[in-house]
């Protein structure tokens, strides 16, 4: 059973249980060899907090006496572990040394019977140079054999790796198939030589085209991801654990790792490094060292383990973006990976949250092609609703929030004519009312954008003219000269606060929406301080708050009362089974179980109407998962209400 805890799009904190213990992801599990202990399983779980390992049971299986003590006292008292251990079946070993002698189901059962906590089937193993034919028969295989395997998995979970080769179609009809059969983990296979090649855009592509149609209450393993470097960009890729051999491999080599790349020990003159050995020891001290090869390891994992945590802070603090850009700057076929994003930013779109708690960084021309840029520019072009003004000034880019950085010269025109105001920001032309709206205020940006971008924007406001959202005449502000181009007609009744308030809800809730959420007599609240929208009131109803830190609404009951009679379903529903509708209108949260259908265009953050199988409001809340989500845990919170309609029911029935 895995739990969603937290999320940062497609990275997520989550809780897997297992026979000897819950598994907190993302996580990294080290590759423990019983023929080679460089460091005991006892010691990693003492000395770096290791939650799991992962071991090989054919190496356990083809030695006797591994075997038999596995048989005898189980695999935890063999390896002396006593949390939660996976066991990898001997495909690893046909790829680097040709094909096992092991049929399907003989290592499926010794694994059970050694008490593995997640067994993996004997998939194939398909090279990145293999031809689609052979690929597509290997792949046939695998998904017959995991079949197989799970039918007779027992209490044993099971990982059913996702193969496909070099080629993203066969690894989504993998993930499709795969995700029909009864597994607990996917891992994606068949990837260590992408990594040996420095193939990173081969390999977040294999694994975004995996994670799109693969079950999402089901975590994913990254074999073989080994390296601090890579973890960031496979677990923004959505990976939710990795396994190392690589600690005890490079230091066998005298290899030391960090999260920007590694480094020969006969190399280096510095510890550019803040772990116990590092700070212990300088580096002609562990030239000399007798156990250079422990030591090595030792500081492999812990650069390794704190490069974890550092992942899993960026996604509590929803940072997990600015995190793998930096670390893509590594290295040129990092960036290759970084840039395999841009092709998959429809699917990241659906998982990337509507805001976030901090601001958004520009550190690249990689943060341009973040989903949460691309939604802003299709959610203006598609639900925005210019103001009927026969005049158009673009501004320049300036001080956030716009509306005050241009108020002077916005004052210089309003007596002359009904004008629009946009601004020509990084993310794209921006209507002046929506300034106060996540990413566009909270943001900070590079004052020298490079000429790439430069011509991206062009093409971006050339999409927006031929959308008809900007007039192709509008007149980019060049101070006096553009006064005067403005001529004397009728007098400029724009009202910004009603402007934002209907333009923050149309792009929130969709076209159509501001309109009907102001349908009466508005009351708008403003802060005593900042002088900004807090609430939104219409015929006495308080129908919307405005959160202070992204410029996003809250909807309250009144404001979804509104919008449900607006919009008709699926649209903003979550449809919840009658024994949790009734809990829903007291004001308790959604549970994943118990969602029987949703909007397919919900993603996390956003504000939704909880309604029951009449289409009738139970409740209003925040939705934590996608429809897809929602639909495929099994437990945890989908929606945070926020009101129940318990009271208005007692109401419409006295």
């Amino acid at each position: 059973m895995f739990e969603l805890k937290d999320r940062d799009g497609l990275a997520r904190i989550g809780i897997l249980e297992t026979a000897h213990g819950k598994i907190e992801t993302p996580t990294l599990l080290p590759v423990f060899n019983p023929n080679q202990v460089t460091i005991h399983p006892k010691d990693m779980k003492e000395k770096f907090g290791t939650q799991a390992i992962i071991t090989n049971s054919y190496i356990i299986k083809k030695y006797d006496d591994l075997r038999e003590v596995a048989l005898e006292k189980g695999l935890h008292e063999l390896v002396g572990f006593d949390g939660p251990i996976m066991t990898d079946s001997g495909t690893f070993q046909s790829h680097m040394y040709g094909e096992v002698k092991l049929k399907p189901l003989e290592i499926i059962e010794f694994q059970k019977a050694i008490g593995s906590d997640i067994g993996t089937v004997l998939d194939i193993f398909s090279e990145p140079e293999d031809k689609r034919e052979k690929v597509e028969t290997d792949l046939k295989i695998t998904i017959e054999r995991t079949k197989l395997s799970a039918d007779n998995k027992g209490n044993m979970m099971l990982a059913g790796p996702i193969q496909g080769g070099r080629f993203p179609d066969l690894r989504e009809y993998a993930a499709q198939e795969m995700s029909k059969i009864d597994c607990d983990v996917f891992p994606i296979g068949g990837v260590v030589p992408m990594m040996e090649k420095q193939m990173y855009f081969t390999l977040m592509d294999a694994v975004l085209s995996a994670k799109k149609y693969l079950n999402p209450s089901i975590p994913v393993h990254l074999f073989g991801c080994g390296h601090p470097m890579m973890f960031s960009l496979a677990v923004l890729a959505g990976c939710d654990m990795v396994d190392s051999a690589a600690y005890a491999k490079f230091a066998r080599d005298g290899r030391m790792m960090f999260s920007d790349g590694t480094r020969f020990l006969k190399d280096i003159r510095e510890l550019p490094c803040h772990c116990p050995i590092c700070t212990s020891h300088t580096a002609d001290e562990l030239r000399q060292s007798p156990n250079q090869e422990k030591l090595l390891a030792m500081h492999n994992l812990y650069v390794s383990f704190a490069e974890m945590r550092i992942v899993k802070q960026a996604i509590h603090e929803g940072r997990i973006w600015e995190l793998a850009e930096s670390r893509a700057r590594a290295h040129p076929a990092l960036l290759d990976g970084m840039k395999c994003f841009r092709k998959h930013a429809d699917f990241l779109e659906k998982t990337e949250p509507l805001s976030r708690d901090l601001a958004y960084l520009y550190t690249s021309p990689e943060s341009y092609y973040r989903p949460t840029v691309s939604r802003l520019k299709k959610r203006i072009m598609e639900r925005y609703e210019p103001p009927a003004s026969k005049y158009q000034i673009l501004f320049p880019d300036a001080t956030k929030p716009y509306y005050r950085s241009y108020w002077e010269q916005i004052s210089k025109i309003k007596d002359k004519n009904n004008v629009a105001y946009w601004v020509d920001s990084l993310f794209c032309p921006v209507p002046i009312e929506l300034d106060e709206m996540y990413p566009i205020s909270q943001s900070v940006i590079s004052e020298h954008l490079e000429p790439g971008i430069q011509q991206e924007k062009l093409k971006v406001l050339k999409e927006f003219m031929d959308a008809g959202i900007i007039t192709p005449e509008i007149k980019h502000w060049q101070g006096k000269e553009t006064i005067d181009s403005i001529p004397q007609g009728e007098p400029d009744l724009f009202d910004m606060n009603l402007a934002r308030v209907k333009a923050t809800a149309d792009i929130q809730f969709g076209r159509g929406a501001g309109r009907a959420l102001l349908d009466g007599k508005v009351e708008l609240v403003l802060s005593p301080k900042t002088n900004r929208i807090r609430n939104v009131k219409v015929d006495g109803k308080h129908i919307l708050s405005m959160r202070a830190g992204d410029g996003i609404f809250t909807l309250k009951l009144a404001g979804g009362q509104i919008l449900h009679k607006t919009f008709p379903g699926p649209k903003m529903r979550v449809t919840v089974h009658p024994d949790s509708a009734e809990f829903n209108r007291k004001g308790k949260s959604v549970f994943a179980a118990f969602v029987i259908d949703a909007d397919t265009e919900i993603i996390p953050g956003d504000e939704v109407l909880v309604v029951n199988e009449a289409d009738e409001l139970c409740a209003i809340g925040r939705a934590i998962m996608t429809r897809d989500e929602m639909l495929a845990f099994k437990t945890g919170i989908a929606v945070k209400v926020r009101e129940g309609c318990f009271e208005l029911k007692l109401k419409a029935g006295s």
